[in-house]
């Protein structure tokens, strides 16, 4: 009895502290979220100033700098349907790492002079092979749910 219940305690305690440390997470990415978003706001507000000198680069930065708010924001909305749930939601965690290789992909083109072969075809490959995992992991989520 006393075993049981001292392995319910640290249970509790264990939970407890694993919940704690995603709220740390949770409020870690919310700050870096927030830091992208202004740095997304004060590209804008810099093309804006300066019409005549927009180029591709500014626009490409602009951009890098949304899909990195899209990113924070997508795995806070991952890190609080895990504190929900218990348990991974594999498709998210899939959607969110295609996102960040898009916007990697992305910087990588508006600086053409460092992307290389091998660069450009492990960043294909990646792609290829996370979609082809994505969509296996979605038809096997509508299997299991007929």
């Amino acid at each position: 009895m006393a075993k049981a219940n001292l392995r319910s305690s640290i249970m509790r305690i264990l939970r407890l502290a694993n919940l704690s440390l995603y709220m740390v997470v949770i409020i870690l990415t919310g700050i870096t979220s927030i830091l992208s978003l202004y740095i997304a706001t004060a590209d804008i507000l810099k093309i804006c100033t300066n019409i005549n000198t927009i180029t591709d680069s500014n626009i490409i930065n602009v951009l890098s700098a949304l899909f990195l708010v899209v990113l924070t924001m997508e795995l806070i909305d991952m890190f609080i349907i895990y504190m929900e749930r218990g348990h991974i939601i594999v498709d998210m965690v899939m959607a969110i790492v295609l996102t960040a290789i898009a916007r990697e992909l992305l910087i990588n083109y508006a600086n053409i002079e460092s992307m290389t072969l091998q660069r450009g075809i492990m960043l294909s490959v990646a792609i290829l092979t996370l979609a082809i995992s994505y969509w296996l992991v979605i038809k096997a989520d509508s299997i299991k749910k007929t």
